[in-house]
């Protein structure tokens, strides 16, 4: 079983202020609506006591929807946090790519030594308003959208895909017309449920991702959507991800601490440990450690 140092390339951190949807009384959310215990800080002394024995050795924060009138604001204040504790390594800001104003943002968050890229969540589920973040499946392919993307080649960022799998194939559109910009797909694609016909659905919608070279796996978030820690949806993904893109194009990340909602640290560790056990040593480091310290540079 694999005891070597991890890198978590998901991960949030906050002063909860400084987040609406936190201040907000609570309303039903994709996750349900029992997150009372994330309306309160969780600084980089609460990560640390989560990572625990784990040798987590270097993080990611991405970005937990800030006073979205001050994206940037949220960059500063976790690079501060960076130089003060070594916590996180590296930092996707917040930028929504089909603004005019764009530019100013991406050069805002830029300044930062720590910045790495963006993320702009796309997710859109048609009927379901608690699954959607845009008004549109393929927002991702707009003009205006594209014109944002573009303008990464030159702040040299990444960009953070999220969305479900029948959102695929506008972002495999996306990513073959940007092939010098590299882009992860998080929380594995956002896979629902365990029953054979979603199963399938997301497995058909990641063969459109697969061929592209500049495409990564975020294996965050596993259980967003199980409610505890479920080693049988866990295996499902991680089985289907690393076999069909390999440890070199997928990473671990927690989605911390939302995914403490239902699962402590120490045990979604113990599970991934489990169900990587049987594949080589080298498979298993890089899932943990290699690929995410050369994608995100740390």
């Amino acid at each position: 079983m694999y005891t070597g140092s991890i890198i978590d390339s998901h991960h949030h951190l906050w002063e909860w202020k400084n987040y609406p949807w936190l201040v907000a009384p609570i309303t039903p959310k994709m996750y349900g609506s029992n997150y009372q215990p994330l309306r309160q800080d969780y600084l980089v002394k609460d990560l640390l006591a989560d990572f625990g024995a784990n040798n987590v050795v270097k993080s990611v924060h991405v970005q937990a929807n800030y006073d979205p009138s001050n994206p940037v604001g949220e960059t500063k204040w976790l690079q501060a946090q960076a130089d003060r504790h070594g916590f996180p390594h590296a930092i996707i800001g917040h930028a929504v790519m089909n603004d005019p104003n764009v530019e100013k943002i991406l050069e805002g968050h830029r300044q930062y030594p720590n910045t790495r890229g963006v993320r702009h969540q796309l997710h859109y589920w048609e009927g379901d308003p608690l699954r959607c973040r845009t008004d549109r499946p393929d927002l991702c392919v707009t003009d205006e959208f594209q014109r944002g993307i573009e303008l990464l080649r030159k702040y040299d960022l990444s960009f953070e895909l999220q969305g479900f799998s029948h959102q695929f194939r506008y972002f495999a559109e996306l990513v073959r017309d940007h092939p010098k910009t590299n882009f992860c797909l998080v929380h594995a694609g956002m896979l629902t449920a365990d029953d054979d016909a979603t199963v399938n659905a997301w497995k058909e919608g990641l063969e459109h991702l697969r061929p592209l070279p500049n495409l990564w796996i975020k294996c965050s978030g596993l259980n967003f959507f199980t409610g505890k820690c479920d080693e049988n949806h866990m295996r499902i993904t991680l089985d289907h991800l690393l076999d069909r893109f390999g440890a070199g194009r997928c990473f671990y990340g927690s989605n911390f601490p939302l995914e403490k909602l239902w699962a402590s640290y120490g045990n979604l560790v113990a599970t991934t440990r489990r169900i990587l056990e049987p594949r080589p040593e080298s498979e298993q480091r890089k899932y943990f450690h290699d690929s995410a310290a050369s994608f995100y540079r740390i």
